[in-house]
């Protein structure tokens, strides 16, 4: 009943469950007649194996069932991963009041008294599958609200953190060339955020995603070199160096100049949290064996646990250690990171730099000649 090569797969997925094989092949051939897709099962045990394979919408369940019955079958039911909310309705030839409350109590979300109304059946169905489609997708709306508070809020905060810095270093020199430098770099920071703006209200007026990665030659040591300008004042601030070194005059890869250029502000920014005064952060360029453009940021700071590499890259994990600078994180920016290196193809990593400290560092293909 659920095989039919013509079924429109988007349907709503309907699993009955009851011991009894003529009840089942009724319900299904009811269901199927009004559209639905229909999984079968004649035991507790069946039901919870085909549910963890394709997640129903909804479950029509026998309450009285030998061995596992309807009671167990909803707790175990719920207890799968992403079905905490599915829809049970029990049918039942019970209709007291005593009954009727258990079965609610144990998370059924309504019932159908046997000997049942094929009409009344068909619109129980459908009220609860509509009802539970149009909540997973407000959670969806809600999910897509929360990632692109997340993203916008990680992609202004390195153009806003640069003008914080420069403008604190801005009030302290009196040298009218540094002031000049430190005003330009206010001024791009600016720039870059309103950019950022715009670009972001425009793919949203267009219905495009929040982030489009394009692919595009980048040439790492201009682009390493300018972030590394627009992280200095919080360097500074810090009582700290930055360096770049690089083993080939030049060393290019393929990427969104963008989106690498942020990745590699993120890590250095993480580095200068971490780093104890006076020590330098290097950002070291290469070419490997296989071709990839490796770019890699090195600090002297305390190094990260065993424990805390584990969540290094986890959405919201925030690693403390003895020197590191909490404001402004959110905990977002190593999972932001990984997966934009990611998208363009590339991957990003983490360990312990020889002597003490970290070594960050992300790898991406290199731009090949025709």
């Amino acid at each position: 009943m659920n095989e039919s090569a013509d079924k429109d797969l988007t349907a709503p997925l309907v699993m009955v469950v009851d011991d009894n094989p003529a009840n089942v092949q009724l319900l299904g051939q009811l269901l199927d007649g009004a559209g639905y897709n229909v999984v079968p099962a004649t035991s507790g045990a069946q039901a919870l194996e085909r549910a963890a394979l394709r997640k129903p919408d909804l479950v029509l369940l026998d309450m009285m069932m030998p061995g596992m019955d309807g009671s167990e079958a909803i707790r175990r039911l719920h207890a799968l991963p992403g079905l905490a909310d599915l829809p049970v309705i029990f049918v039942t030839a019970a209709t007291g009041v005593e009954e009727l409350a258990r079965g609610f109590e144990l998370g059924a979300v309504d019932y159908l008294a046997k000997p049942f109304v094929a009409r009344e059946l068909l619109v129980r169905v459908r009220t609860h599958v509509e009802l539970k489609r149009a909540r997973d997708h407000l959670q969806m709306v809600l999910r897509e609200r929360d990632e692109i508070v997340n993203v916008v809020a990680h992609d202004l905060k390195n153009p806003l953190t640069c003008i914080r810095f420069a403008n604190q270093l801005l009030s302290r020199t009196d040298d009218p060339s540094r002031r000049a430098e430190l005003m330009q770099e206010i001024d791009e920071c600016s720039d870059e955020a309103l950019k950022f703006v715009q670009r972001f209200l425009t793919q949203r007026a267009e219905g495009e995603a929040l982030r489009q990665f394009h692919s595009e030659p980048i040439d790492l040591c201009a682009m390493a070199t300018q972030a590394l300008r627009l992280q200095q004042a919080e360097a500074e601030v810090r009582g700290l160096r930055l360096r770049l070194e690089s083993s080939e005059p030049e060393v290019s890869a393929l990427g969104d100049h963008m989106a690498a250029r942020n990745v590699l502000q993120n890590l250095v920014s993480n580095a200068i949290r971490h780093s104890p005064e006076g020590e330098e952060i290097l950002v070291s360029l290469s070419v490997t064996r296989s071709g990839n453009a490796r770019c890699l940021v090195l600090d002297r700071g305390p190094g990260i646990s065993e424990a805390d590499q584990k969540k290094l890259f986890q959405r919201f994990a925030r690693i403390v250690t003895a020197r590191a600078v909490p404001e402004y994180s959110s905990g977002l920016g190593l999972a932001i990171a990984k997966h934009d290196i990611t998208r363009m193809g590339g991957h990003l990593w983490y360990e312990l730099r020889p002597g003490g400290g970290s070594v960050f560092g992300f790898e991406l293909p290199q731009q090949r000649g025709n």
